[in-house]
């Protein structure tokens, strides 16, 4: 086992994570800090760090060191970004900092902040062509991403931070200083990243400011998930939201719905930035995501140090729900076989009746991850443990679908022993769904509810389900091993026929051949 911690100093903010990586090769986040530092303050007319920030800096640097120590860290990967890049004095601040607390900070070119941050969404968004930004307070990366690859990335210097600051954005701002702002943005664009104009791609936005956006956006709208990675903003929202921080004052910003007090006076600026590159490059939705340059540092480290299934070596994940399921399913005691025997299972049932079900390609990956992760409930408690399993799934740190889409896979697994109006009243975001999506929740459930009813024992009984299908009824033959006893499979997939019958529109009959 080892633990790996990252530090990124950025020029608003300083992160401090500790991942853990199992014997295994499982990993998972231990501990995590961050604190607004503003190191960048002030410095477009200085030209050096801000001396506040720089105390504030090295007063963390020292939490950190002594958490490292505790903690028993084996590893520690720091980085800083443009603040410190681009000031006169962030050399002797770099050495200071090594002096001071032994930590060695690598202070990293535009260039490497805008793909550490590539890795950190292409590993956790599955999207293969799109436009990415990281906005911080003195830079933003922005990339262009085409079949998952990275084609285009520059670093333009403009940042909540140094913008705020050259526009005097913080408090109140006039409609004359916006217009000179976003005029000032647009050239920036235009002068270093042509290739950006008109694309009409998916933007996917990365950084503290559009997290912000997405708050107060989830804050406006009532959503009931507390979750920012994979939340989408619809460019009409974005527009709503944008209107409304331009025209208010830092006291009405800070009191505003999901907008952090500490982030009232950059939002401006920030919004602005943003609101720009979306006129730019044509963009409809801005895709948040929750993990960056940080992630980044580690998928990297990781995948060039363990490697992905199947003795894959790289920095990038080949496939982002796989990879994702598999590493939560290694970081815990699992029966893997008998997983594995109601995941083919099920997925044969969602194959041999699919002009009954209706469901897509994608409907089956989801029904896979609520096959994987049916039973991860039980550590919570074995009674009622499939609606613990349905709430596990909602909340962990699963990458590669959509928030909506890892609801459905909760819903899926969490109605594996039958559905109940109690059950369906239990669940908090419920009313997240459609009635079609909740047919299809309702029927991919019984498919998954028989494919583990047939290993009821973990003994494997069933080895394979033949499916006749047609209109007056569904026929499922159990094939099994001669002279296995397959009374407790039977019986318990017997007990879904009532409720097939219901879903499906008719009856259910199980038959059984040995041989």
């Amino acid at each position: 086992m080892e633990r790996v911690a990252i530090i990124d100093m950025g020029s608003n903010s300083i992160r401090f994570i500790v991942m853990q990586v199992a014997d295994n090769k499982s990993y998972h986040l231990e501990y995590q800090q961050k604190e607004a530092i503003r190191l960048g303050r002030g410095m477009s007319e200085t030209g050096k760090l801000n001396p506040e920030g720089v105390e504030r800096a090295l007063a963390c640097l020292h939490v950190y060191k002594h958490m490292m120590e505790v903690m028993q860290v084996t590893k520690c990967i720091a980085v800083a970004t443009a603040a410190a890049r681009n000031a006169s004095d962030g050399e002797a601040f770099i050495e200071r900092i090594k002096q001071e607390t032994g930590i060695e900070i690598e202070v990293i070119s535009g260039e490497r902040e805008a793909y550490l941050g590539y890795l950190g969404v292409v590993n956790t968004i599955d999207e293969r062509n799109y436009v990415q930004f990281d906005l911080g307070g003195a830079s933003i990366e922005v990339s262009l991403v085409r079949d998952r690859k990275i084609v285009e990335s520059v670093s333009v210097p403009i940042g909540a931070v140094t913008v705020t600051d050259a526009f005097n954005l913080g408090d109140k701002v006039t409609p004359a200083a916006i217009e000179r702002c976003c005029a000032f943005v647009r050239r920036k664009y235009e002068e270093m990243i042509p290739w950006a104009e008109g694309l009409n791609l998916p933007v996917i936005g990365v950084g503290g400011t559009v997290r912000n956006l997405a708050k107060m956006d989830q804050a406006q709208t009532n959503y009931q998930l507390s979750r920012i990675h994979n939340y989408i903003i619809p460019r009409r929202r974005f527009e709503e939201t944008y209107t409304s921080i331009i025209k208010s004052n830092l006291s009405s910003r800070k009191r505003m719905k999901g907008l952090s007090s500490e982030r009232a006076d950059l939002i401006v600026a920030g919004a602005i930035i943003i609101n720009t590159l979306m006129e730019f490059t044509g963009g409809q939705n801005i895709i948040v995501s929750g993990c960056g340059l940080r992630d980044g540092v580690f998928f990297e480290y990781y995948g060039e140090t363990y490697g992905y299934g199947d003795g894959y070596k790289g920095p990038i994940i080949p496939d982002v729900l796989q990879e994702s399921v598999h590493n939560y399913l290694l970081s815990a005691d699992r029966r893997m076989e008998h997983l594995e025997r109601v995941r083919t299972l099920a997925l044969s049932l969602f194959d041999q009746l699919k002009r009954s079900h209706g469901g897509t390609r994608r409907d089956r990956s989801l029904l896979e991850v609520a096959a994987w992760l049916h039973d991860s409930g039980k550590v919570v408690n074995y009674y009622d443990h499939a609606r613990h399993s349905a709430f596990i799934i909602a909340h962990a740190p699963l990458y590669g679908m959509r928030q909506l889409e890892q609801l459905r896979a909760a819903f899926i697994a969490g109605f594996h022993h039958g559905i109940s109006n109690k059950i369906m009243r239990a669940y908090r975001y419920g009313m997240m769904l459609t009635p079609e999506d909740w047919k299809k929740v309702r029927r991919l459930s019984l498919l998954l509810a028989l494919a583990e009813a047939s290993d009821v024992t973990y003994e494997g009984v069933v080895r394979r389900i033949d499916v006749a299908d047609d209109e007056e009824a569904v026929v499922l033959s159990l094939r099994g091993k001669k002279g296995e006893d397959h009374s407790a499979a039977e019986f318990e997939m017997k007990s879904y026929c009532k409720q097939f019958k219901k879903e499906y529109g008719k009856p259910l009959i199980i038959m059984w051949q040995k041989g």
